[in-house]
């Protein structure tokens, strides 16, 4: 008797899909209102377009695709708005994390993110003129973060972040910053200025410096967002 193929898990599919989708998103950095490719995700990932389909679907409901009757599916356009309800967001989790993990632990050394603020300062040296290190350096500032949000000790905080942060970073593609050795010293020196805090065990301090960091990064987005839009390639 033949043997009879096993069935491919349709749900597997859709996650490859999902994640392409997203590598597109965050890597190449379409322009807000491009369609997206659908046919040539399904032709080059190997499967049918449903499972891309679905794919688009959840990217859809989270707000960053939209739908055109014409066009299709596009990259969402930002909007204010969504910008600053992004961020708000994002401060009151960060906030929050940094005030549970010094009620259960005043003060005392957290490697991890002074690591991070170390690493931060060399890339920040190179960054300017070395892509790679540039992009380094973007990593280790989702690191940092991420990281502040993982002191709470609530994976779900965490997971809820993760999607979060791809929203932030999806919604802020195309808004292009003029890379100088200010802003990226400017970020460094903030970082380093919360975790002292943090070491300290001086929670009011620790949390007004992340939220006036968060918020400068907020209001320098949407500077951007009203400016005319360039190709320089760095966010």
């Amino acid at each position: 008797m033949a043997r009879t193929a096993a069935p491919v898990d349709s749900e597997s599919l859709e996650s490859r899909a999902h994640q392409a989708l997203v590598t597109w998103l965050t890597e190449e950095h379409p322009a807000p209102g491009q369609p997206v490719p659908i046919r040539e995700f399904a032709r080059n990932l190997g499967m049918s377009r449903t499972p891309v389909r679905s794919a688009v679907g959840r990217l859809y409901e989270r707000g960053l695709l939209s739908y055109d009757p014409v066009a299709g599916f596009t990259v969402a356009v930002p909007s204010l708005s969504s910008l600053y309800e992004l961020f708000e967001l994002r401060v009151m989790i960060e906030s929050h994390s940094i005030r549970r993990f010094c009620e259960r632990q005043p003060e005392g050394p957290l490697p991890e993110l002074e690591e991070s603020v170390a690493e931060a300062a060399k890339l920040a040296e190179h960054a300017i003129d070395d892509q790679a290190a540039y992009i380094a350096f973007r990593e280790n500032d989702s690191r940092f973060h991420r990281s502040i949000v993982a002191l709470a000790e609530l994976p779900r905080l965490v997971s809820l972040y993760d999607d979060l942060h791809l929203s932030i970073h999806v919604t802020r593609a195309g808004m292009e910053a003029p890379l100088t050795h200010k802003r990226l010293d400017t970020a460094v020196d903030e970082h380093r200025g919360i975790v002292a805090a943090l070491v300290a065990g001086d929670t009011d301090l620790a949390r007004e410096r992340l939220e006036s960091h968060i918020l400068r990064v907020r209001d320098q987005t949407i500077v951007f967002l009203t400016q005319p839009r360039m190709n320089s390639g760095r966010r």
